[in-house]
């Protein structure tokens, strides 16, 4: 009966070990850390922003979002919503601080340039963080509505500048300016058919004229290739009949040249000797010359007893010379 009891507090004391040992484990030892904190108010929608959202700076995690409430002001019927960031000091290291303090200022980090800004934590779910970033440049637009926590500006996210940018476009003039330009390509489009349609049935005609033209000259090149193809046998079978001729009468042909060669000679010896009739002072013109001569002399005195002859033909009888 004593051991009943102590077996139920020992159950009880190991039941409390473990709910705090869970604690510390799923809470991150937060029980044992050093924490700040400080507070954003956005000028823009907070959708997909919650409680325990990452706080970062340049994507290293360095707290969360502790707390989101709304702040109505019934005299100016306004709203304000605070947005309250935690952070883990053990995070970040601090180096080059004076006079002995462990942190840096955050209204000095404020004059630097500190600046926070919503981001898209997922595009799936739609959920949002905040980024902590210097902007040197950018006004420090504080709000001063809490007074115990300090204060970082905000500065617009990139999504709410584009959809500002969106905004502000003229969208009814663009739209107007579309629909006036799909008009212009839709009579553009039936100017382009009803010209289109006459220019493809001529490129379709065109198209069968040459297909016919290429046809019929491939006849005639068929037909050309047979004739150029007989022709050619023809030329070898001449060719061939002409070598047979040839070699059957070469030893004619030979003889012939022969023949042509002597003809040749003897006529090169007949023009030497007629070059050498010819030439003024040869002993063969000399005698050449006097035998004409001669055949001159005996012509005129033939024609002189002729004449004589003539006149007295008795003279033939009795031998009478000429007168």
């Amino acid at each position: 009966m004593i051991t009943r009891p102590a077996a139920v507090g020992g159950f009880i004391l190991g039941g409390v070990a473990l709910g705090v040992a869970a604690i510390l484990f799923f809470g991150g030892l937060r029980l044992f850390s050093s924490t700040s904190r400080a507070v954003v108010f956005f000028g823009e929608s907070l959708a997909g922003l919650e409680v325990g959202a990452p706080v970062t700076f340049q994507g290293v995690r360095i707290g969360s979002v502790q707390s989101i409430a709304i702040r109505m002001n019934v005299d100016e019927m306004t709203a304000r919503i605070p947005v309250f960031l935690e952070f883990d000091s053990d995070k970040v290291s601090w180096e080059g601080v004076r006079n002995g303090g462990d942190v840096v200022d955050q209204k000095r980090l404020v004059a630097v340039g500190l600046r926070a800004q919503l981001a898209m934590q997922s595009l799936v779910t739609g959920q949002l963080r905040i980024d902590l970033e210097f902007h040197p440049g950018t006004p420090a637009q504080l709000v001063g509505a809490v007074t115990d926590v300090p204060e970082i500006p905000a500065v617009p996210s990139d999504l709410n500048e584009l959809r500002n940018k969106l905004t502000a476009l003229p969208l009814h003039e663009l739209a107007e300016t579309a629909q006036r330009a799909f008009l212009s390509l839709e009579r553009l489009s039936g100017h382009l058919d009803s010209v289109l349609d006459p220019l493809s049935e001529s490129v379709r005609r065109s198209t069968d004229a040459a297909t016919r033209t290429l046809e019929t000259t491939d006849e005639t090149l068929r037909r050309l290739q047979m004739d150029v193809s007989t022709t050619l046998r023809g030329v070898d079978a001449l060719v061939i009949d002409a070598r047979a001729q040839l070699d059957s009468h070469s030893g004619d042909l030979g003889r012939t040249l022969v023949s042509a060669e002597r003809a040749s000679r003897q006529a090169e010896v007949l023009l030497e000797s007629l070059n050498g009739l010819v030439e003024p002072r040869s002993q063969a013109r000399g005698d050449l010359e006097a035998t004409l001569r001669d055949l001159a002399a005996s012509a005129s005195s033939l024609r002189g007893f002729t004449r004589a002859v003539e006149r007295d033909p008795s003279a033939i009888l009795t031998g009478s010379g000429t007168p």
